[in-house]
């Protein structure tokens, strides 16, 4: 399987197609790695979940309801998004997918764009996609949640003046309104960030990790919006463990607690995927390390997410510029990991969601592709 290189920072170039260098790393080159053995090496798991879907008690998203803990997943496709993109937000409410930004494919590397399209999967043969109102201002690498009736993004890296290339890093905090189709600016952050994380969690916003303006280094702060009591600032929360702050991250929320996902240290040239996981404790404010992932990557900020009581990571980065198919999932209760089928092509940075007794995975590597995957035993 032939991947092309994209940087998602100072070089390399817009929409790619087979064995294209976009960027400036190692030239992508072949990727046949799905992880360690055949993607399905892990023990026993046992699972749960038992909530059919609905949202969850401890405040968080919708957890895909119950079932068993399969290793098996069966991929069909879908409806094709009417743009492909990369490091674009999403998430899903009313049993819909919104996306939202991302890069543009039609320009050189790198210019974030402001198009948003939502996914109705009950309407056509495989779901329709309709295109909703642009974005304020065009952004990527934005940590992104949703409390079940809006949707939130926070930081990220901005289109600049001439929309033409990117702003590594921003203050800017929004909210879309779903029952209006419109955009809602909130409370900034304190400072400048790119690929953090935001999650919703008791009617607060919790962002965390990512990167400092200019990509200058990785970012350990976390800091927390109260929405439900209508706090205008966002107040400090417990950094991320020495040495564990990191980029690109993925994040949920589970039974009341936080976990960050993986991610890089670095960036471009210069970063370093990371195996990490962490979990972070409202209650006493603190953070504590799990078990490592079976694969180091990053480039999954919205491809993890809570199904059937365990945390899936699909597909992501493993070097600069070199991305997998590889699959896994983590059982909380027994703090282990089991891979899985891989995803159908290597690729990063897409958008994936439980939906229609799954999970639909769209755009990344500026692909239009949409895949459903369901259990399969």
């Amino acid at each position: 399987m032939v991947v092309a290189a994209l940087s998602c920072g100072t070089s390399g170039g817009g929409r790619v197609g087979p064995g294209q260098d976009a960027g400036t790393g190692d030239g992508g080159g072949t990727v046949t790695d799905a992880g360690p053995g055949s993607g399905t090496d892990g023990g026993p798991v046992q699972d749960g979940g038992t909530d059919g879907g609905v949202p969850a008690p401890d405040g968080g998203p919708p957890d895909g309801g119950g079932g068993t803990a399969f290793k098996t997943i069966v991929w069909s496709p879908l409806a094709d998004r009417p743009l492909g993109t990369s490091e674009g937000a999403g998430d899903v409410v009313g049993g819909k997918l919104y996306t939202f930004g991302g890069f543009d494919w039609g320009k050189p590397c790198c210019t974030p764009w402001r198009f948003a399209f939502v996914f109705d999967p009950t309407s056509g043969g495989g779901g329709t996609w309709t295109r909703l109102a642009d974005m304020v201002e065009g952004v990527s690498h934005a940590g992104t949640t949703t409390d079940g009736t809006d949707i939130y993004w926070a930081g990220g890296f901005v289109e600049d003046a001439s929309r033409t290339f990117q702003i590594f890093g921003t203050k800017h905090v929004w909210r879309y309104r779903v029952a209006t189709n419109a955009y809602e600016a909130m409370p900034d952050l304190p400072d400048d960030r790119g690929a953090g994380a935001l999650v919703s969690l008791d009617g607060k916003l919790h962002f965390f990790g990512g990167e400092s303006s200019g990509q200058g280094h990785d970012t350990p702060e976390h800091w927390v919006l109260d929405l439900a009591r209508g706090a205008t600032t966002w107040v400090t929360a417990a950094p991320m463990l020495p040495g564990r702050a990191r980029n690109h991250l993925g994040s949920v929320v589970f039974a009341g607690k936080i976990y960050a996902i993986g991610g890089q240290h670095g960036h471009d040239t210069g970063l370093t995927e990371t195996p990490l996981l962490d979990v972070y404790d409202p209650a006493t404010d603190t953070w504590t390390p799990l078990a490592d992932m079976p694969l180091a990557k990053g480039h999954i900020a919205a491809a993890t997410f809570v199904f059937q009581g365990r945390f899936f990571a699909l597909a992501g980065e493993i070097a600069n510029g070199r991305y997998t198919a590889e699959s896994a999932a983590y059982d909380p209760r027994t703090d282990t990991w089991v891979e899985l089928t891989p995803f159908p092509v290597a690729t990063f940075s897409g958008i994936a969601r439980p939906m229609l007794g799954g999970f639909v995975f769209t755009t990344g590597n500026y692909s239009p592709a949409t895949w459903l995957g369901v259990p399969g035993g």
